[in-house]
């Protein structure tokens, strides 16, 4: 099942015009996969509500749409949307995953899971504010992370009313995607993280 669900995501088109501001890149395929899969057995996607923060072309809600989750991406790019409306069309789940133009901020709605691969820059606390949020609507995150920002997730789940259940090292080969990448494709490393609520 994995497999043939990183070949459909595989599909999923990127930025046309991506925006360094917003830090974005597009999400591996078999990264996604990889989390989407273990959302899956441990039963956080199937049936449930879904959110996607920062949800950009729509690989992480394409792929849960793909595993019958009920999912909303949330994303404050307009061209973004525009890409995963069309990515979504693409691979047959246009009527299963709703895109809403809004900042992560004003997302009031509570889910079962989310999944984001937010802005980790090691200069911001952006990636914390999208934590900070998931773990406030949700019972379940899986979130793809800089290793630097380790530490402090640590720290912040630790104050907060979740737990961590897994943290996983992955190395993702990104294409270049600015034109200062000069490089064919970078090998990065990255974490991927699992919180749960506590009871």
């Amino acid at each position: 099942m994995k497999s043939e669900l990183s070949r459909e995501l595989s599909k999923i088109k990127g930025f046309d015009n991506p925006k360094i501001s917003l830090e974005q890149y597009i999400t591996p395929p078999q990264l996604a996969a990889d989390m989407l899969h273990t959302a899956y057995m441990n039963n956080d996607i199937e049936g449930r509500k879904i959110a996607d923060l920062g949800s950009g072309t729509g690989i992480f809600s394409i792929g849960a749409a793909l595993l019958n989750g009920e999912v909303t991406g949330f994303e404050k790019d307009q061209e973004a949307i525009k890409i995963a409306e069309e990515n979504a069309e693409n691979l047959r789940v246009g009527n299963a995953v709703e895109f809403k133009k809004i900042d992560i901020e004003n997302v009031e709605e509570t889910f079962n899971t989310v999944f984001m691969n937010p802005p980790f820059s090691v200069h911001t606390d952006s990636g914390i504010s999208f934590l900070r949020k998931a773990v406030n609507i949700s019972d379940n995150v899986y979130t793809v992370s800089h290793p630097n920002a380790r530490q402090a997730i640590k720290d912040f789940v630790k104050k907060s009313n979740h737990r961590i259940t897994a943290i996983e090292d992955y190395e993702i080969i990104l294409p270049p995607t600015y034109g200062f990448h000069t490089e064919e494709g970078r090998k990065t490393k990255v974490d991927v993280i699992i919180t749960r609520k506590e009871d």
